[in-house]
């Protein structure tokens, strides 16, 4: 009898494998599957919170935020087997009409559609390749690509602005003036205009240094860090008030 079941379950991913491949759009097969962009926020939204890096919170003892806990073998069985989609219990959990065996939880709140459930098994099917998140690689010197513009090319980081503007049918501007430079760079990077005493002895200084000698200057403001510091400030909602109609002060401890 548990044989004939298990091969009925085995039957049954291997056929439903199948229908999804074919009726998976034909312009979304050929596009590569990238785990970091497809899978990773698939997996976060879905199943982290019970089968991620929070051991606390880890059901069955089973990870899916990493390869080797997705391919450990727990209780005779695999979540994911690279290439083997209709061996992989994680395949059999999303597509089961059985609610105490479906994943995610009926009782979470969260359901993934068909196309969710395609994504996920063609990405099996592909070998299951993990990627590490950008933050956790090492880094890595790139090539710069090769342009042609000696007039705007002075380092490596030209080319690639050259390459991107290139790509999108765009030129380089022809250099600004030096009064139009110094208030471009003073805003960027400060937030605040130059004064007239810095136009002036910017526009006098014709040594081969003086634009980095600027920017040297004006990275060294404190006026720049807290021209940065707006950035991440805005990201986690910071404010001297509260804002409402008594308007008190807003407790700051937490961002000194």
């Amino acid at each position: 009898m548990f044989f004939c079941m298990t091969f009925a379950r085995h039957i049954c991913l291997v056929v439903s494998a199948a229908l999804v491949f074919f009726a998976w759009p034909s312009g979304l097969i050929a596009a590569e599957i990238d785990f970091s962009r497809d899978i990773r926020p698939l997996l976060s939204d879905n199943c982290f919170a019970c089968h991620g890096p929070d051991a606390t919170q880890r059901k069955a003892d089973l990870r899916l935020d990493t390869r080797d806990g997705a391919l450990a073998e727990l209780d005779g069985t695999t979540a994911v087997v690279p290439g083997k989609p209709s061996e992989s219990e994680l395949v059999a959990r999303i597509i089961t009409d059985d609610e105490d065996d479906l994943m995610p939880p009926p009782d979470s709140g969260k359901k993934l559609d068909a196309t969710q459930k395609a994504l996920l098994q063609r990405w099996i099917a592909e070998g299951a390749e993990y990627d590490l998140h950008w933050a956790y690689k090492p880094v890595a010197r790139p090539v710069p690509p090769r342009v042609k513009n000696d007039s705007f090319v002075l380092n490596d980081i030209d080319r690639f602005v050259l390459a991107t503007l290139r790509t999108k049918g765009h030129e380089p501007a022809r250099e600004a003036d030096r009064r139009t430079l110094i208030r471009r760079l003073s805003f960027d990077l400060t937030g605040l205009p130059p004064t007239w005493e810095q136009v002036r002895a910017f526009v006098a200084d014709s040594s081969p240094r003086a634009v980095g000698k600027l920017v040297d200057r004006l990275l060294a403001s404190p006026h720049y860090g807290e021209r940065m510091a707006v950035h991440w400030l805005d990201l986690v909602r910071f404010a001297d008030t509260i804002g409402y109609h008594s308007d008190n002060f807003m407790e700051v401890s937490a961002y000194r």
